[in-house]
Order: C-alpha cells, then structure tokens, then sequence
C-alpha cells in the first residue's frame, strides 16, 4: 500500500512522511509537475551503537516489521578478557510502539534504516529507561517548497494522495499548502 506525493508547484517539493512518530520516508525533492509513491510497509532495519572505553561498538542489523522492543547490553567475556556489545530483540508490550532501552553505561544510539538509508536515531541515555517510537496506522505529511514548510497533515489512509500545491487565494498568495486525496 503506497502513499503517493505529487507536486504541482513550480518549485521542487521535499517531502517528509511519518507513520506515528516514525519517519518513513524523507524524500529529496520531487520536481514540478512530478509524483512518486511511497509504500506504507513497515519493514525496516536497526541497528544500535555505543562507545566503551573509546571504542566504538556496532550491532548487526536486525530486521524489524511493526512493533518490537530492543535492548542493548554489553557482556563481558572473561575467557577473552573482552567485551561483546548485543542487542536483543524482543516483543513490543505495546502493539502501537517501537521500544528502546539499555543497561550500558554509556549513552546507545539506535538508528533506523529503510533500504540503507537512516531513517531516524533513537538515543536512550539513561539504563533502563524506555524509549519509544509511535508506530500506529496514523500518516503525517508535511512539505518544503521553495523553503517553505508546509502545514503537517494527517490521514489514517494509508493509500492517500497527498499534492503539494500553490496558494493562489487573495490572503496567501507565494504560500505552499498540502491537499490529501
């Protein structure tokens, strides 16, 4: 199911599409006169991060579709006298979130990716303290035209068209607005 962005105006349109809290797609620019679709799957990629005694340690990505909890820790390996930073994964207790947390010391950086591209950094600071990510089926949208943003606006459609248009009216002329279809 693909939201699809059109751009009427003479300037190109940057559009930013969230699905809750979480951004989904965050496009570069869409010409004039020009549309794109943008699917509403909720198939994405995590990875966490953290830095330990001035290293640097990386979680594998993990694949995640709707809602999920992660915790980040780091295991000690005596045999080796090393560390070994992981994340596990597991079920979100709210069918509506994406849920973060940590017992490292140091602050761990979640980033999420669609198809490689960061999409969204989640930073929990404190041990076992949750953050969240809003996942529900509610779309907001919102424009940068000429550089100016737009309104944001909402829809629970997840097959919407959402179309950049110029505001020719008396009181808003050069203004940018957002129709949803």
């Amino acid at each position: 199911m693909p939201i699809t962005l059109r751009n009427t105006t003479q300037y190109i349109a940057q559009f930013v599409v969230r699905k809750g809290g979480q951004i989904i797609a965050r496009l570069p620019g869409i010409a004039p006169e020009a549309q794109m679709t943008v699917p509403t799957a909720d198939s994405y990629q995590v990875t966490a991060m953290t830095i330990i005694d001035g290293n640097t340690y990386t979680s594998a990505p993990m694949d995640v579709t709707g809602a999920v909890s992660f915790l980040a820790q780091v295991r000690q390996v005596r045999e080796q006298g090393t560390y070994e930073f992981e994340v596990v994964q597991g079920y979100s207790t709210r069918p509506d979130q994406m849920q973060f947390q940590k017992t490292t010391i140091a602050p761990v950086t979640f980033t999420i990716e669609k198809d490689g591209v960061a999409m969204q950094a989640v930073v929990v600071a404190d041990s076992f303290t949750m953050e969240t990510v809003d996942i529900s089926d509610t779309f907001y949208v919102y424009a940068v035209v000429n550089g100016v943003t737009t309104d944001t606006f909402s829809t629970v459609n997840p097959n919407a068209t959402v179309t950049a248009i110029s505001d020719t009216s008396t009181l808003e002329q050069g203004y940018f607005t957002l129709e949803i279809d």
